[in-house]
């Protein structure tokens, strides 16, 4: 049973293999939206996907509404740049406490280290005068 005729006019032909799966998702996809095809739900996907989801992340509504303000508030031109003073300024005092963290673990290390042979020379000393 042939297809009926799509609403635009398709330039080239593009066969795509697709698992049963994928097929059933696409197939799901085309009644929920009352398309008349399996091409009409390809073109549908493509028009309403994202413009670029290369390494895209999805920010929690209050943190994007936040940088959003900033945006309209003319401290970023837009959501990206904001976004990325963010992730700078986050990341640089990351790394501030991260460093400060580490230098007061090896010192709090050191000290303990040296209080435990302070405790075992003092041990082997003691033995030594009780002659065991």
């Amino acid at each position: 049973m042939p297809n009926p005729p799509t609403t635009s006019t398709a330039s080239r032909f593009l066969g795509v293999r697709l698992t049963l799966e994928e097929e059933r998702k696409l197939d799901e996809f085309r009644v929920t939206r009352g398309l008349r095809n399996r091409s009409d739900a390809v073109r549908t996907l493509l028009r309403e996907g994202p413009k670029d989801a290369t390494g895209a992340v999805e920010l929690p509504a209050t943190r994007r509404s936040e940088l959003e303000s900033l945006v309209e508030d003319g401290y970023f031109t837009t959501l990206q740049a904001a976004l990325e003073h963010a992730l700078e300024a986050g990341l640089a005092e990351l790394v501030r406490t991260h460093t400060e963290g580490l230098s007061a673990l090896r010192r709090h290390a050191r000290a303990t280290r040296s209080e435990r042979e302070g405790r075992r020379r003092a041990d082997r000393e003691g033995r030594g005068l009780l002659g065991r």
